[in-house]
């Protein structure tokens, strides 16, 4: 059962843990009222928990926030027999809200929001409402599969180690590209998603046999979203080369009852390029609708 939680959000997160499958997980925590309602915000693949810094400070009046790092991201241990791809993320999604000892509103950005679709599927009665930014239902297209394996040799192995700081920020890229994002939030970005190991060299703190799942889970089917039967929203990048407009709207059409909306000024990452609208677009959702912890 979660702690109690302070009425209103807190700028600044704190770091929590909880263990499942012998993994010790993270998550950031910016409090709030988990009275009104609790949301669980998920990342994309590769990324951290802190891509959800700009939006989670303005839901925090609305209830209690927190934001998942997946196994093998961010600050969530590694699994040491590459035990990655969906089946543990929902996974690892359903030990998180059992943790938490609430309904949530599902909240979901790329991998995060496909990994959402199966969870809304998957045990329903653990959630509120779902949520699902700028993410398709299923896989990216193949051609966009294709490009990431060659652009970063998606194929695991041992995480690299660069020199210095500023490695990382040289090194780091948004997948897809295009952000609105000054040059300094990328930076922070960059290293929040770092560390500094005891040899004194930096790496990412993802483990790069995340990018290999396959290897080992194989093919998952894409989520039946006629399956899906609670308040939905999907948000997409007015800009993004990821989800376009058209396959958006078939989400929008296949889950009945459905609200879809676009945010402007964004790419493929909505939470960082327009965080204000984003909030906006969730509070209105889940207050036009009254959904709340139950």
């Amino acid at each position: 059962m979660a702690q109690e939680q302070a009425a209103t959000g807190a700028t600044e997160p704190t770091n929590s843990f909880f263990e499942h499958e012998g993994l010790k997980l993270h998550y950031l925590d910016w409090g709030g009222d988990p009275k009104q309602r609790t949301f669980v915000l998920l990342h994309g693949g590769g990324a951290h928990a802190h891509w959800w810094d700009y939006v989670a400070p303005e839901l925090g009046a609305y209830g209690h926030v927190v934001a998942l790092d997946f196994r093998g991201h961010g600050r969530s241990a590694w699994s040491s027999d590459a035990n990655y791809g969906p089946p543990s993320y929902i996974s690892d999604v359903r030990a998180m809200i059992d943790h938490l000892g609430a309904k949530v509103v599902l909240v979901g950005h790329s991998m995060g929001g496909a990994v959402a679709q199966w969870c809304a599927i998957t045990f329903p009665e653990k959630l509120a409402a779902l949520i699902v930014v700028d993410s398709p239902a299923g896989p990216p297209p193949l051609l966009r599969r294709l490009q990431w394996r060659w652009r970063r040799r998606a194929q695991g192995g041992k995480r690299p180690e660069l020199k210095a700081a500023d490695d990382i920020i040289h090194k780091f890229r948004l997948s897809p590209p295009g952000s609105y994002l000054t040059q300094e939030q990328l930076e922070q970005l960059a290293l929040k998603g770092a560390l500094q190991l005891p040899n004194g060299h930096w790496a990412f703190r993802f483990d790069p046999e995340t990018r290999a799942w396959r290897k080992h889970e194989g093919r998952m089917k894409r989520p039946n979203l006629k399956q899906v039967d609670l308040p939905t929203l999907i948000l997409r990048g007015a800009e993004s080369k990821l989800v376009g407009a058209r396959h958006a709207r078939r989400m929008h059409r296949k889950i009945k009852g459905s609200v879809y909306k676009e945010i402007p000024r964004a790419f493929h990452h909505v939470p960082l390029d327009n965080p204000e609208a984003t909030a906006a677009a969730i509070i209105e959702f889940v207050e036009q609708t009254r959904i709340g912890a139950e």
